[in-house]
């Protein structure tokens, strides 16, 4: 184990705590119990929030999450998550890489959650230098550690994660769609919601693209005549084929030139498909703070997509294209949300910043009844895309998932948690089941090679993502 962090192993010397490194095994075998897969009641963490009085501390079990609504009932406050700034700089204060749940670390108000103090022992970081990126971990028994809680607040301040919300059927989505838009939506617009999820209308570049995909006959040609009767898809498509990002010798005057030469018909298709849907929706202005914006991450995520497939075996290997427009459209829950449900979004992005421990999918189905991906697998369905772009969606943050069309959910799990690693995403650092390359064929070493080729070259996708920013705020 690294040097544990001098003000962590003050607190422990200073009230005594008898601690052990967590066992690599022990550590393993959390980390891999029933979904949600990375989350035990054993593991503490630690989130700061703020309000107009000042700064607090909550230490709450890794299988929960931390509700602010209770919070302001117990306190009569209205907290927030602290900024990325602001961790950061209390980090950096402390000289420590993460946070230990350790409450004598800060001076701060203090509130404990009461599941946590359940377990016989708990598992928390050491806050030191990481090693291979993975963070190292102390185990400390409880006895002990409620010495450490005397003088904090203790109760009920967390809600426990459903487990079977990934055991719905798909036929349930449109049913938890108009639930949830019974329940939130104002009376006024809701009888318009409630007849069609069609909303907005398929776009007519979209469905004319559409058209072409199940067209057996579909050319080169009809597909850049499709493009450039669009000038904003046309240019981004140009643009795509022009980025450094495929370092192409030569000038790219026309749309044909960058199917032909450097994009090909799949990718150029499925690439114009997703232009066209993500402009059928704004990107609203409020998301989490701290977290990678829409356009970025869409581009970043199919550009891995992509580069994941090329390292699967030929005779398994999905369609580049499509896995492509599944990364470009994993989030499209995202626009969604903001556009039917603007006050629950808001509450949604509060809770996210709340929770960085947290996966979203368990804290939009407890304040919604659903998930962003339930929302857009249902609207996807209604626009008659393909099934294993649904699928992907709707099974994006299953990893046991293996049934129709899992290639495609599998890939996405994947190069989303991959992206996490990097920073890149927005969500907690999840692992990824070695099963879940298995059946893909997919060495885990070619996929972690993959993501840090992404990674590297993300300034030149840059230009492509302010193009989409720029088209989607007109």
């Amino acid at each position: 184990m690294s040097a544990i962090p001098s003000v962590v192993l003050k607190v422990l010397d200073d009230w005594s705590i008898p601690y052990t490194a967590a066992d690599d095994q022990e550590l393993f075998e959390i980390m891999q119990s029933n979904p949600p897969a990375s989350y035990s009641p054993k593991v503490a963490n630690i989130i700061f929030l703020k309000d107009d009085i000042g700064q607090v501390q909550v230490v709450v079990p890794g299988n929960r999450m931390l509700d602010l609504t209770q919070m302001s009932h117990a306190f009569g406050r209205q907290f927030s998550a602290i900024s990325a700034d602001e961790m950061l700089k209390l980090k950096n204060k402390y000289q420590l890489t993460d946070f230990p749940a350790l409450p004598q670390i800060t001076s701060m108000e203090t509130m404990i959650d009461q599941a946590l103090l359940k377990e016989n022992e708990l598992f928390i970081v050491t806050g030191g230098e990481q090693t291979l990126g993975e963070q190292e971990w102390l185990k400390i028994p409880m006895d002990e550690f409620k010495a450490l809680t005397t003088s904090s607040h203790l109760g009920n301040y967390t809600t426990p994660l459903r487990q079977d919300v990934r055991q719905k059927d798909a036929d349930q989505d449109i049913d938890d769609v108009h639930s949830a838009i019974r329940q939130f939506t104002p009376k006024r617009i809701q009888q318009r919601l409630e007849e069609t999820l069609d909303l907005p209308p398929l776009p007519e570049t979209a469905r004319k693209i559409i058209e072409l995909r199940v067209d057996p006959n579909a050319d080169t040609k009809a597909l850049a005549h499709t493009v450039e009767l669009d000038p904003g898809m046309s240019a981004q498509v140009l643009s795509w084929a022009r980025s450094p990002y495929y370092g192409t010798r030569g000038e790219i005057k026309t749309v044909e030139e960058a199917v032909i030469r450097v994009l090909g018909f799949d990718l150029v298709i499925n690439l114009a498909l997703g232009l066209a849907l993500g402009r059928s929706l704004s990107v609203p202005k409020e998301g989490p703070h701290g977290y990678t914006p829409f356009w970025q991450q869409a581009i970043v995520t199919a550009s891995l997509c992509a580069e994941l497939v090329r390292k699967i075996p030929i005779d398994q290997r999905p369609s580049q294209g499509l896995s492509y427009l599944c990364g470009l459209l994993h989030n499209f829950g995202f626009l969604i949300l903001g556009q039917v449900f603007p006050p629950q979004f808001s509450l949604i992005n509060r809770h996210i910043e709340a929770n960085p421990h947290i996966n979203r999918f368990y804290i939009e189905h407890y304040l919604l009844g659903m998930s962003r991906e339930q929302c857009a697998a249902a609207l996807m369905q209604q626009w008659q895309m393909p099934t294993e772009l649904v699928v992907a969606m709707r099974q994006l943050h299953n990893p046991e998932y293996q049934e129709e069309h899992h290639t495609y959910a599998n890939l996405l799990f994947i190069a989303v948690r991959l992206l996490r690693h990097h920073g890149i995403g927005d969500g907690p650092s999840e692992m990824i089941p070695d099963a879940m390359y298995e059946s893909l064929g997919l060495k885990k070493e070619d996929a972690l090679d993959a993501v840090n080729n992404v990674a590297e070259r993300i300034d030149d996708l840059s230009d492509l993502v302010s193009l989409l920013n720029q088209s989607s705020s007109k």
